[in-house]
Order: structure tokens, then C-alpha cells, then sequence
């Protein structure tokens, strides 16, 4: 699940490791990898959305992906952060 503490460490996360974390969980999820990269390009943009997230619009918008994916990628930020 998906706290403020992890998002407040997501979003503390310096931008080459921030952006690579994103793409990881965009790929994971299935994501268009040229629609990715055009939104990682404003990398402070994103922080600043899922700093204004709650973890449970968090936790839903990573639940559209499909529960075991959504376990997946929570697993792989949990390591990663």
C-alpha cells in the first residue's frame, strides 16, 4: 500500500533517478515509451502532482494497471527508494 512517506521519498528523489523510476513503473504498466519520455520532461511538474496526491489517489491511479501488476511495481519502488 501506498503511504505519504513513500510518496514524500518518490518525490524527494534526485531527477536521473526519479525519471528512471518512472519509466520503470510507466514500462511496467505498458505504457507508450515515446508518450513517457515526453512526460518526463518535466520531471518537477510530476513531483509536484503526486505531492499534492494523497496516498489513496496514489494507490488507485496504480491500481488501473491490474492488481498483480500494481503489486509488481509497488514491490520494485519499495526497493528502489
Amino acid at each position: 500500500m501506498i503511504d505519504k512517506e513513500m510518496l514524500n521519498k518518490i518525490t524527494s528523489l534526485d531527477d536521473q533517478t526519479f525519471k528512471k523510476l518512472v519509466g520503470e513503473i510507466a514500462a511496467a504498466a505498458g505504457a507508450d515509451p515515446m508518450k513517457t519520455a515526453m512526460f518526463l520532461q518535466d520531471s518537477g511538474r510530476i513531483k509536484e502532482m503526486l505531492a499534492d496526491m494523497t496516498p489513496q489517489e496514489a494507490q488507485q491511479l496504480l491500481n488501473k494497471v491490474g492488481q498483480d501488476r500494481a503489486d509488481s511495481i509497488l514491490k520494485d519502488i519499495q526497493n528502489k527508494i
